[in-house]
């Protein structure tokens, strides 16, 4: 009931495939009153629910802007803002963004995540970050399958989650993990 409760005030915001998992899911546990399939089902729900549908962080591919607040962060480092600058210039060319990733890749203090943060600052964008120092699977970062009873979101699900403190959220990434 409680998970009812919750998706009635966003209904129409909320994706139509995420509506079905939830019916799917909310299904489920009216089948299943105990057990292992209805603490997935539920948990899963949990999450489901939980996100601000609807609400979207602004997007701004002002190439101008973005090649501004690049320049005011970092001094330097031309190649990888040219490119940055490139990559913004064609999603405002396309006219919709497809959020492609962008990889950062060198040895520890060279300013991957000073870059990263200034991308999203000029996207207007949140920006999260995780280490993955500690981690030692990859379903640590992506999560555990939901056909497992142990069954746990990743770490970039949970960051999501956190970010939805400030109820600014983009439905791409999260879709993505449905």
């Amino acid at each position: 009931q409680k998970f009812r409760e919750r998706i009635e005030p966003n209904k129409l915001k909320i994706p139509k495939r995420v509506l079905q998992v939830i019916d799917e899911e909310l299904t489920k546990l009216e089948v299943f009153k105990t057990g292992n399939d209805f603490t997935i089902a539920s948990n899963y729900l949990e999450w489901l629910t939980v996100f601000p549908w609807g609400n979207y962080s602004g997007e701004n591919c002002d190439v101008m802007s973005a090649e501004k607040i690049l320049d005011e962060d970092h001094y330097g480092l031309s190649n990888v803002k040219e490119r940055i600058i490139e990559h913004i210039a064609v999603e405002k060319l396309r006219g919709t963004p497809q959020g492609k990733i962008i990889c950062l890749a060198g040895p520890p203090g060279v300013g991957k995540t000073s870059i990263a943060r200034s991308i999203a600052r000029s996207l207007h964008r949140n920006f999260f970050q995780f280490s993955v120092g500690g981690l030692c699977t990859a379903a640590n970062i992506k999560g555990i399958p939901r056909t497992f009873y142990y069954a746990t979101l990743g770490k970039m699900v949970q960051c999501l989650k956190i970010k939805c403190g400030n109820r600014e959220i983009t439905k791409r990434i999260f879709v993505g993990f449905i």
